[in-house]
């Protein structure tokens, strides 16, 4: 895929913690370790009041009506947070407080009319017991959330494992927003640098996509505090216009993490701006991480699941093996095993300079410069989908994907390499806009925006095979444990149906 290199790197270099600026909706003041304030917004002075300007409260006390709050956030360390609340005079406060492990964070939320009580939780939900009811969940999750925010559509964003995204479940009430069911996205829409922020906050909020952004001051000058953990943060421009291309005004982001990582993001869009409480969105999180812990049960079953699996049709290889004796004269019934356990087109065994194989296979010349290709890399298994593109020079042939099993050691004398291949098939992607085209280069040379146009766009995908499982890796190195363990000596003639 073809993404125009200067916008992935604004992208990756724009520093979105360090903007320098927040959101208007509410104030920001920094503390150093001394407790002295070291920035606030620019517009603190409309909140707190006319005499709390910026050059009255930079390098003093932190305001004394924050002193509870900052009390019981003491024990703070880098990356936590705090919520409560606080009152000046008439008016009422939601207070994030947050350690950047420099400085402590002060996010102060005006509450100006209470919102409308909260939804009772949803009745505590069963463990899926398989896709389709952890798809029903899902959707639930979503209208759920839709319920709790009012927002006009929420998706569910899952990242696929070469970065892309893809949206899997939507729910929506205005038909008029479209719809991105099914639609993937290329990696560059989201850069690591945002899924980084993602993966360290339960929530991230733009309640107002084009309000203009309030500087924020600093006792020094040029300090500017590390924002990573500050949902006031300033919106990045490029996210804001793409905002404005999809017709969205307002945004809150879910993220889903399993195993420290990044899988899936929900995203909840309004047509008009919408600020949501501090309590609705922690509401909110809380209905998102049940569901995040169900998933997280609910794969880890299923790794054990695939783990049993593998187990018995494991222990059916071993009594082919233990019938024939050796990996010689198994060859004929292991290869047929071996296409139906991978879903292979075709397998070959190679033991010195004797090849079995069986069903359609690489030629000699491009086995040679696979294995040439191979060799430069020292994981015991190695996978390709796209294999005329991860192996250069390698000549044309009906494969297209294969998975190698590398320095089989069968004896203090003999290795032996697997090929499974996989012939091309043909499929298509439907991407919601050009992914080769994912921004515009403006007119008067400031640069570039996102891309405008998010219409199913169907890209035929060629040279490619079927994707290999997840799991497949692990079956393959449980595979390679298994025939270390034949012992075996090559034939000096190659053996019947090889090349």
């Amino acid at each position: 895929m073809v993404y125009s290199p200067g916008f992935i790197a604004q992208c990756e270099q724009e520093k979105l913690h360090l903007s320098g600026a927040i959101q208007p909706h509410g104030v920001l003041l920094v503390c150093d370790r001394q407790g002295l304030v070291s920035h606030v917004s620019a517009n603190v002075a409309d909140w707190l009041g006319e005499n709390a300007t910026p050059a009255f409260l930079l390098g003093q006390a932190l305001p004394h009506f924050l002193h509870e709050v900052d009390a019981s956030a003491a024990s703070l360390n880098r990356g936590e947070r705090y919520v409560g609340q606080c009152h000046l005079a008439e008016q009422e406060f939601d207070v994030v407080v947050s350690d950047n492990g420099e400085q402590r964070l002060f996010e102060l939320y005006p509450v100006t009319a209470h919102a409308r009580p909260l939804m009772a939780p949803v009745t505590s939900q069963p463990l899926p017991e398989d896709k389709a009811e952890l798809a029903k969940q899902c959707e639930q999750l979503l209208q759920t959330l839709q319920e709790m925010s009012g927002f006009d559509r929420v998706l569910y964003y899952r990242f696929l494992p070469e970065g892309d995204g893809e949206v899997t479940a939507e729910v929506g009430r205005e038909a008029g927003m479209g719809c991105y069911l099914g639609l993937r996205f290329p990696a560059s829409d989201i850069p690591q640098i945002a899924r980084e922020l993602y993966l360290q906050n339960p929530w991230r909020t733009i309640p107002h996509g084009k309000a203009e952004p309030v500087a924020i001051v600093s006792r020094e000058e040029g300090a500017v505090p590390n924002l990573s953990w500050v949902d006031l943060r300033s919106a990045s421009p490029i996210h804001v216009e793409y905002m404005t291309n999809m017709g969205v005004s307002a945004a809150v982001s879910l993220p889903i993490v399993l195993g420290g990582e990044l899988d899936a993001l929900i995203s909840c869009h309004a047509a008009t701006p919408r600020q949501l409480t501090v309590s609705q969105l922690s509401a909110m999180h809380a209905e998102v991480n049940a569901f995040n812990l169900r998933l997280r049960d609910y794969k880890a079953r299923r790794r054990l699941q695939v783990f049993d699996g593998l187990q018995h049709r494991f222990g059916q290889a071993q009594a082919v093996m233990m019938r024939h004796g050796s990996l010689e004269a198994a060859w004929p019934e292991l290869s047929q095993w071996l296409l139906y356990t991978f879903q292979a087109d075709g397998a070959v065994l190679t033991i010195g300079d004797t090849h079995y194989t069986q069903g359609s296979v690489l030629s000699m010349e491009a086995l040679a410069a696979l294995k040439a290709q191979v060799g430069q890399d020292d994981r015991s298994v190695w996978i390709s989908e796209q294999l005329a593109h991860d192996c250069p020079g390698l000549p044309l042939t009906a494969v297209a994907g294969v998975a190698v099993v590398r320095d089989l050691a069968l004896d203090p004398h003999h290795t032996a390499e697997l090929y499974l291949c996989r012939e091309e098939t043909l499929y298509q992607v439907t991407w919601g806009g050009s992914p080769d085209k994912p921004v515009d280069y403006r007119q008067d040379g400031r640069g570039i925006a996102p891309r405008r146009s998010f219409e199913a766009w169907v890209e035929q995908r060629f040279g490619h095979s079927r994707p290999w499982s997840p799991s497949a890796r692990l079956y393959l190195l449980k595979l390679r444990a298994l025939l270390q363990k034949a012992k075996t000596l090559p034939e000096e003639k190659t053996a019947s149906g090889s090349r």
